[in-house]
């Protein structure tokens, strides 16, 4: 089932058990029960709770404001209006605007049943409301499995796509585009699934993801470097280097030892016959820059390792 099909579900079956409880409770407008589990109902169980306290303390400062003003002026439609011109600004400038629609409405019964019973009457709704919503959330579909095959993707893409950076095979743009894509949806699934949980904890598959998009951001430069150097036979150390980095892709730290065999692959460039001509000159110049990429590269996977040596 969809994320979509799985929230409206919750919407209307917490709309319906808020609206069942309300009634049972005697509460009149137990319908508006229904309606605040609708609102408060969220794709995340971190902006449900957001959403929830903002709705709450937005609707109980509406609520007190306007019983104050009706206890000491009347129940008048120009109580209401000077309720909402205080309780408007006053939800801005706490930063609860998103509970302002929701206060109004429960503002309004105080004003139609011209009674502040109805003020009670409507924190109850809210509490109902809200509560269930709350509830009904607690239930997230887990993505992980997803996030684990997307990840898969993610290192085989990478790994066939420095194969064709050797090769010079393909439309290197085109695919490039098409791990950019796969590598952002894989961090927006992770985010939400991150937002699920109650207690914010290190994620590492955002780290790994993000290291991934470092390493294909400078996997991009030595293609362009690399599709220039059209002459010199120098260019062939490289490409079998990159072809055994593409072989050890993966969770498990090659980089390490990688650099250091990109090192000796340093010493023998300086070691090498000095160029003859200006365009061998010019394209051992990019052979060298083409090093510092690729070490760029592994110390992105380094670096990951380093940090999250123990988690």
């Amino acid at each position: 089932m969809k994320p979509w099909m799985y929230q409206a579900l919750k919407m209307v079956v917490g709309a319906l058990v808020a609206t069942i409880i309300s009634d049972l409770l005697h509460l009149e407008y137990s319908v508006t029960a229904g309606i605040i589990v609708i609102l408060s109902i969220q794709p995340t169980k971190q902006l449900s709770i957001k959403n929830a306290v903002k709705r709450v303390t937005a609707s109980l400062i509406g609520l007190a404001i306007t019983t104050g003003l009706m206890a000491l002026f009347g129940h008048t439609l120009w109580m209401f209006i000077l309720s909402l011109l205080i309780f408007i600004p006053v939800a801005f400038l706490i930063k609860v605007e998103d509970g302002i629609v929701l206060a109004s409405v429960l503002m309004s019964h105080i004003l139609v049943q011209e009674s502040l019973y109805y003020a009670l009457n409507s924190i109850y709704i809210l509490l109902v409301g809200v509560g269930i919503a709350l509830l009904v959330n607690l239930y997230m579909p887990s993505e992980k499995r997803i996030i684990v095959k997307e990840i898969e993707a993610i290192d085989d893409a990478l790994r066939q796509q420095i194969r064709r950076v050797v090769t010079q095979e393909g439309s290197h743009k085109t695919i490039f585009e098409a791990m950019d894509h796969l590598i952002e949806t894989a961090i927006a699934r992770i985010q939400k699934d991150s937002q699920n949980r109650l207690l914010r904890v290190a994620d590492l598959n955002i780290h790994y993801v993000t290291m991934r998009r470092e390493q294909v951001y400078h996997l991009k430069q030595i293609d362009e470097d690399l599709g220039r150097v059209k002459k010199t036979q120098f260019k062939k150390p490289i490409e079998a280097f990159l072809l055994e980095v593409s072989n050890a892709i993966g969770k498990v730290n090659m980089a390490a030892p990688l650099r250091i065999k990109l090192n000796e692959l340093r010493e023998f460039y300086k070691n090498s016959k000095l160029p003859e001509s200006r365009e061998e000159f010019e394209e051992r110049a990019i052979l060298f820059h083409i090093l510092y990429d690729i070490e760029a590269f592994l110390q992105a996977k380094i670096r990951y390792h380093e940090l999250y040596a123990d988690k």
